[in-house]
Order: structure tokens, then sequence, then C-alpha cells
């Protein structure tokens, strides 16, 4: 059989080396290379009028931000932050196509905060509105004598750009060592079964760090949170069975890579011979029998973070102090510290997201590094979950474990906690008195203090009367 013989005309690609710059680009355009430009314009678009349509969703709601103070002798372990977890896992909104890009509709991102003023550390939630009577009503459902009293930003209270004359700042995001479908270390591996008393708190390092703060300072720990589908654990699954050696469903046959076949083919023509095709890669992980212990119970580890809802989560930390008690490593270093606890060495841990980080080794990147602590504390105030580095899924246990109310046994005397436990007053009262909080946080709609028991007028008995 005889090769027919086939030509190839190569002068149009001589005549567009032989161009100038600017001639061969726009010779390129006319030729087609329109197509792509027109491709890249609208996803840019897209993505613009996407983020308009989000941004003024955002800008609509209102949000609460809450102090929650627990008693003393709280009772409740870290468990209990699970079912909080779970239930504000369960307020995911399904969105179509209309929802998404013409509402802007977003699910609701909720911030979990631990601040210390001076010192004085306060457990506080910021929350939407639409979200605010099942967050407070999942908390007292895990804390019935807890208390939650709404306050201004505290954020607010510094300045916002920085150098200041009279402040300076700091702060950094953390992020996952291994990707989100391995799990950090748990409060479950801190428990005892034979006491509570050997409930080793993992968070009772980070409150020591945050009760440290001394005067001028002010050290912000950000947790946020949002629901998602459930999609995350589709990558557990495929981490499972690559190492147990499952092979995956044949896949559908693909176009692109049938184009891709065509040099080869035409190649094979052309010179007469017959290339074999590249062979697939057939590797498999080894078999479960061939596993070792270790192996075993880390996809163990991976399944069971499966197991429990997750949600999409940031980590973020700031630090603001006045100019002659700023020491930036400190305190957010050893924030760092605290949360290394968690790491494990074969599953995954908390590290520091350095390109967020505000340094400046050189003078030439001073201008950086001005750029990135500006950046860092406007993302804390805004509480924003697009900005910065890329959030990761934690599950609620590892949530529970990160935040959650100190336990009876915690010695964490500079946390706030309630004075007494919550109760009905008895019938008849025409009135309650309450003293004063020391708290530097501004409750919002606060009312007007009670005068002191000493000011008010009692009422005196007929017998007493005449006994005087």
């Amino acid at each position: 059989m005889q090769i027919p013989q086939i030509n190839i005309n190569l002068d149009y690609f001589v005549q567009l080396g032989q161009l100038p710059m600017p001639a061969l680009f726009w010779r390129l355009f006319l030729d087609g290379g329109w197509v792509l430009v027109m491709i890249v314009l609208f996803r840019i678009v897209a993505e613009l009028w996407l983020y308009t349509r989000q941004a003024k969703y955002v800008a609509g709601q209102r949000y609460h931000l809450l102090a929650i103070n627990v008693p003393k002798m709280n009772e409740q372990p870290p468990k209990a932050m699970e079912h909080v977890f779970a239930t504000l896992a369960g307020t995911y909104i399904p969105t179509d196509f209309r929802d998404r890009w013409w509402l802007g509709i977003v699910q609701n991102t909720y911030s979990f905060e631990i601040v210390s003023i001076e010192g004085y550390v306060q457990f506080l939630v910021r929350t939407p509105s639409s979200a605010r009577n099942t967050l407070e009503a999942a908390i007292y459902s895990q804390y019935p004598d807890a208390e939650i009293v709404e306050i201004e930003d505290y954020a607010a209270t510094v300045p916002g750009t920085y150098p200041n004359e009279t402040h300076d700042a700091f702060g950094l995001e953390f992020i996952l060592s291994r990707p989100s479908a391995f799990p950090i270390r748990t409060h479950i591996e801190y428990e005892h079964s034979l006491s509570e008393e050997y409930f080793k708190d993992p968070m009772a390092g980070l409150l020591e760090v945050m009760g440290s703060a001394g005067p001028g300072e002010q050290l912000w720990l950000q947790f946020l949170v949002r629901p998602n589908d459930g999609s995350w654990k589709k990558a557990s699954k495929e981490v499972v069975d690559e190492a147990i050696g499952k092979k995956k469903p044949a896949a559908k046959a693909d176009p692109i890579a049938g184009l891709m076949e065509w040099p080869r083919l035409f190649a094979d023509q052309v010179l007469g011979t017959e290339s074999e095709p590249p062979k697939k890669d057939d590797k498999t992980g080894p078999k479960i029998m061939e596993m070792t212990t270790h192996d075993r119970n880390l996809l163990d580890a991976v399944q069971a973070k499966a197991s429990k809802p997750g949600l999409d989560c940031k980590i973020r930390v700031c630090y603001v102090a006045r100019k002659e008690s700023f020491s930036k490593m400190k305190l957010v270093g050893g924030v760092g510290s605290s949360l290394s606890v968690l790491t494990t060495l074969d599953s995954n841990g908390i590290r520091w997201y350095t390109k967020v980080m505000p340094k400046a080794t050189y003078p030439w990147q001073r201008p950086k590094m001005r750029r990135l602590r500006n950046a860092i504390v406007r993302n804390f105030r805004s509480r924003s979950m697009s900005a910065g580095a890329t959030h990761f899924i934690l599950n609620i246990e590892e949530l529970a474990t990160l935040y959650h109310f100190p336990f009876k046994f915690t010695k964490a005397p500079s946390v706030k906690k309630t004075d007494a436990k919550r109760a009905e007053p008895p019938p008849g009262l025409p009135f309650a008195v309450s003293g004063q909080s020391l708290t530097p946080f501004t409750e919002v709609g606060s009312r007007p203090s009670v005068p002191p028991p000493s000011a008010i007028p009692t009422v005196q008995d007929d017998d007493e009367e005449g006994e005087g």
C-alpha cells in the first residue's frame, strides 16, 4: 500500500517570524487569538460581577458581637461545643444560579474569637442577625448558666492604619501543614476514662498566653467558620482508596485526550512507523493486609474526620499595642506555640502562613511590610473569609478542640466568668440590683445603672420603729 504524500506549507510561520513584535501579536489576534482574549475577558467580567453582587449582599447583612461568660465551675467538656458547631453546620443554604449570580447569596460566616485586652480575656462570637437566635439557642442548650451580652466592636477602638503615632500592630494567619483530609490532634486524646480531673485542656497554654498581655497590649485570636455542602469528604475518600489500592471506576472517553493523540498518529503515517501509546500509570497503593499498624491508624483517623460535619475555617491572630509596650513575638509567638500542641507528625498540624506575615529582613521590603500589616488588621476587623490565606476544613471535633470554654479544672483566672448561677427571681420582687462590671468592653444598649442598695429607701416595721 502506497502512503500518500503530505505536503506541509510552513510559509505562514516563516512570515510570522519576520514580523516585528507588535505586528506579530496583532496578526495572531486577527487570525483567531481574539477568541482566547474574549474568553479571558469574559472570565474577568464574570468574577467582578459575582464579587459585586456578593459584596452588596454582605453589606446588607447586620452582625452582632456577643460576649459569652460561663460559670466558674463549668462542668461541660469540649464535647458540648461540638453540638454548637454541628448546629451551625446545619445552617448551610443551598443556592441555585439565580441566588448565586443575581442575588449574590453567600453562606453565613461566624467569627469565634478569644480577645485579651491588657490581660482581660473574653470569649466572643460574631454572628449575622439572621442566625443569632439559632446560635444563642445552641449555646444555652449546652451551657444553661452562660451569660450572653451584645457588646460594641473592640477592634474599632484602635487605629486602623499603621505606622501610627501611638500604636503599632502585627499579625499573621495559620494554615494546615497537609491537606484538609488529614486531621489534627483533638480533645479526645486529652481525655481520661477514669476521671474528669485527668483531662488536660489543650487550650490551657493558649489562655495563659492571652492572659499575660500587659498594659497597653491587646491580643486578638479569630476562628472564622462557614458551613459548606460536604463535598470536601470526597478528598478523604480518595485518600483512603489510593492507600488501599482501590481502583478507580473506568472514566468516560476524554475528547481532549483523543485530540492529543493526533500528533502521534500523524507522525506514524508520515514516517511509516508504529509507536506505542503512552502507558497509563497502574500504580496502586498497598493492600490492607500489607499495611502497617501506623498506616491503618492514619486511615482510621482520616475516615473518622470525614464521619463528622466539617466547616470552612480560617485562623487569624492580631496583636496591637502602644509603641512603648510593643513586642510582637512575645505574644504572637506564644499563640503559635500553643496551637502547635495539636500537631501530629504523621497526620496534620497548624503552622504559620508566612506569605501574609509582615516582616522586613531588608530595607526594600519595608513598604511591603507596611502593606501587609495594614491588611492583616483590616481583614481581622472585617472578619473576611476570602482575604489572605485559602481557607481549610476542620470538622466539629477539631473546632471544639480549638475553641471551647474553660473546664472547671482548667486554671484560667484571667478569663471572664459568671459570678453566680442564673436563676429566676423570686415572685413579687419589684426590681433587681446589679453592680457595675469591671470590663473593657462596652455593652450595646446597656440600661442606666441601678442605685446602690444604700441609696434605696426601706420601709420599717411599726414594732421596730417603736423599739427604736
